[in-house]
This record gives structure tokens, sequence and C-alpha cells, in this order.
């Protein structure tokens, strides 16, 4: 049976459209248009309904009505475990929001939002709300994970992956996928694509980041002949061999801002419009991927927010595999199997090079997974060790402290003693010139022995005979 929610509002045109958008998509809504009146059904049979979804203000023009957290707190007195979003257009209201929270509101939804917030919110509050109340077996996670997506694994995490893409998949608006490198973003892309009604026809996949700020708008929109030099022959884009299809923008958060801005209008209007060619209408649904932050890359205008808030109407966000290790065994039996399948041998994994590969946090993540197992696998001489293991993974962790301070999210131990003797100089010169140069009063200040800070004057190379300033405070000797 279809999950059903709760919505009570006393404005029917909300209520209205609220029914058409959840019932669209799976979830069965059943309305009420006062507090009273909501109350009321939900007495009759909490159990049935996992996410009440009211609105903040349904008070009438005469006072009459309630407030959206006293309905929660009387809906959480019926049924303590029912989870509770509200909806309302005080936005900037943090006493509202806090009231609400209080009340035992888990969501609280500005109306000026819309309804693609609405809907992904409440759709997670049911689905974790299914997962609550009748836990999946892991054959069941399994078996949903490999059937809608085609991958392998069985954790939680992974089987909400799979929730939402079955929800997702027969929408025509974008889908964003956000994740780290390596967690499988195009597999998933994959998997929308395959589970919607385009399925049939084509999927057409280009990383934004790979291509040339130049070659980029023909790869995507194509060109006409003559259209620039060099342009010897017509070109068909991306978009247009994608027509009836799905295409997929893998890293469009290093799509250049201007050609954004034409991303946008073929979003909004199925247009495209060819280097040097006149404009044409495509039918398309567009499935974009990144690894980076989008809501702060468009709030430091590095991405269009307008662009930003188009993509994010339906959003999957895949966990990284130190965030699912229930789903390190089964990857790495699936790879091992992968070679066994192509290499006619037997290179069993040991139960202690097993554990060792789920001790490990995977930087990488799945892509670092299969590359390890398969090199093990192809090293190994009858079967899978940990000390077959042992040098990639230690290569593994050096690459990425490489891969860190090329960030520069760490630094090395060298550039810490330099950063720190030039703090210290700092320190000393400052103490002197708040002493007037006097060493045991810099000393005192500094809190430190006399010969100590000597010694560090020596060690960091101050100029014992530069003139400082007056002193500018006064320290006792």
């Amino acid at each position: 049976m279809k999950p059903t929610i709760l919505a009570i509002d006393n404005d029917p045109v909300v209520l209205n459209a609220v029914k058409v958008m959840f019932e669209d998509a799976g979830i069965g809504v059943r309305t009420a248009s006062s507090p009273a009146e909501g109350l009321a059904v939900f007495r009759a049979n909490p159990e049935l309904f996992p996410v009440v979804l009211l609105d903040y203000d349904m008070r009438t023009l005469d006072g009459q009505g309630s407030t959206g957290d006293k309905v929660a707190r009387e809906l959480k007195s019926i049924h303590e475990s029912v989870r509770i979003a509200i909806m309302s257009g005080h936005a900037d209201s943090e006493p509202v929001v806090q009231a609400c929270l209080d009340a035992g509101a888990e969501k609280f939804i500005c109306k000026s939002e819309a309804a693609p917030k609405v809907l992904a919110t409440v759709s997670s509050m049911v689905f974790d709300s299914e997962d609550g109340s009748s836990e999946e077996s892991e054959t069941d996670r399994r078996q949903k994970i490999a059937k809608v997506l085609k991958m392998v694994g069985n954790s939680r995490e992974f089987a909400k992956v799979a929730d939402l893409i079955s929800r997702f998949s027969d929408f025509d608006e974008p889908v964003l996928i956000l994740g780290e490198s390596g967690v499988g973003k195009e597999g998933v892309a994959h998997a929308v694509h395959e589970n919607s009604h385009r399925r049939d026809r084509p999927f057409i996949a280009i990383n934004c980041a790979a291509i040339g700020r130049d070659l980029l708008e023909s790869e995507l929109f194509g060109h006409e002949q003559g259209a620039f030099t060099g342009a010897l022959r017509r070109k068909v884009g991306l978009f247009e061999q994608a027509n009836g299809g799905t295409i997929f923008l893998d890293e469009i958060g290093d799509m250049p801002l201007e050609l954004q801005v034409k991303l946008l209008r073929a979003l909004q209007e199925k247009v495209i419009q060819p280097v040097g060619g006149m404009a044409k209408k495509i039918d398309f649904r567009v499935i974009a991927a990144t690894h980076c932050n989008l809501k702060s890359a468009a709030e430091e205008k590095r991405f269009r927010q307008d662009l930003y808030y188009r993509l994010k109407y339906l959003t999957v966000d895949v966990p990284p595999l130190r965030d699912r290790p229930e789903d390190i065994e089964p990857l790495a039996r699936h790879f091992i199997a992968q070679m066994e399948a192509k290499t006619g041998k037997k290179r069993p994994l040991s139960d202690s090079a097993l554990r060792k590969l789920k001790s490990y946090p995977w930087p990488g993540n799945v892509r670092d997974l299969e590359a390890v197992v398969k090199k093990a696998f192809a090293m190994a001489e009858d079967r899978i060790t940990p000390q077959t293991l042992q040098g990639e993974l230690t290569d593994m962790a050096l690459a990425n402290v490489d891969q860190l301070l090329e960030k520069g999210e760490i630094i090395s131990y060298k550039d810490f003693l330099q950063i720190k003797d030039e703090q210290e100089r700092r320190l000393l010169l400052r103490a002197m010139e708040l002493s007037g140069n006097v060493k045991s009063a810099a000393a005192a200040l500094l809190g430190i022995n006399h010969n100590t800070m000597n010694y560090r004057r020596v060690q960091l190379g101050i100029d014992k005979n530069k003139p400082l300033a007056k002193p500018v405070l006064k320290v006792e000797a």
C-alpha cells in the first residue's frame, strides 16, 4: 500500500495543489480544511499517516482557528512518533520557526520556496518513516539496489538513494546528483534514465570539466558549417543527439558562467541554438552531477543562482563509501567475481584482508576500492591477504595526503615550522616594541625566562641592533 500523508490547511487552493503534487509522486494525500477536522481525521487512524503537513497560520479573520505549533502539540499527544512539517509565509520570523520546532515539528518550509522544496522535504520524511516503522531486511535492500540502480550494495543509505530514484524517475524535471568523486554518480544518472519513460531513447553523457571552455558550447549545442574558423562542416550537438532522451552533464559546477546562461534557456524553454544557427525545439531531460557545493558556489557568484535553483528541483545526495561501510564487502566480492570471470582464476578474499578493506576510509570511494581489489587480485598468488593489500593502501594513503596538500586543506610539517617561527618572530619583536627594547621587560610581558627569549632571538635571526620604538606599554621588569 502506498504511503499516505495528512495535509491540513484552511486554503482549499493550497490543499488541492498539495494533493496533486504528492499523488503524482506516488504518495497518497488526505486533506483537512481546518485544525479541528485535521485532528479528528488523525485521531481516527493515527497509524495511517506517518507524516502530517501543516500550514502555520490557520486562523480566520474573526480570530477562530489555530496556529501550526498548537496543532503540532495536539498531534504529538495523540501519536508521539508522527513526523510533522510546517509551511508558513513567515520566512524571516525566528520566533515562529522556534515555536514550531519546540512543538515537535521536524521541518519548517517557507512557502516562497514553492512546490519542489515541499515535495523533496516531505518525501524524504515519508520514506524515512517507512524505513523506521517497517525495517527492510538486508536481502530486501540488496535486491532493491540491484533492481533500481543496477548496482551493488545493501546499506540503508544506498537503499534510500534507490527509493529516491524510484520516485524521481518519471518526472521530466532536472535531477541534480551530489556526491564526492568516485561514489558512482554516473551510475545513478543511468538509473534515473533507465527507470523513466525515456529508457528506450538515447542517454548522452558529457564531463563538463574535461572539455575546454571554447569547445564545450559546440559540443553541447552543435554548430553550423562556417560558424567559426575551422568549422568545415555542420556538427550535431549532444542536446540534439539526446532528443527524446536524457543528457547527463557531469561536473556541471565547472561549466563556464557564460555558457550557463545558454543552458538555463535550454532548460526553461526546451530550445537550443547551435553556434551560427537557428534556435530549435528539442525534447530532453537534464541530469546534472557535481562533487562541489553548488549552493555555496551560487552564493559566491561562481555559479548562476537562477540555474542552481532550476537544477535542484529533484536532488539526490549519494553518500560516500565511508558512510556506508556495509557496502564494502559486497562491492569487493563483486569486483573479485568480475576478475574471476574474466581470467578463469580463483582468488578468494581472506577474512583478515576483508577486515582491512572495511577499516580503510576510502577517500576515493568506490572507484578506489575497485582499483585496489582488482590490483590485489592480479598480484595475489592464491588468495588475497592483508600483505597483498598493504602496499596499495599505503600508496593510496600517501596519494591522499598529496591531494590534501594540493587543495590547501593541510600543510606540510616544514611549512608548519616556517609559519610557527614567523609568528614567534613577530611576537618577540612586538614584545620588544611594547617594552621599549628592554629585554627583561619583554620577557616578563611574554611570561618567559630572559635567557629563553635571548636564545629564541638568536635562533630566529632577529637583528638585535635594529632600533625599536619607545615604550607604548609600561611593564614592570
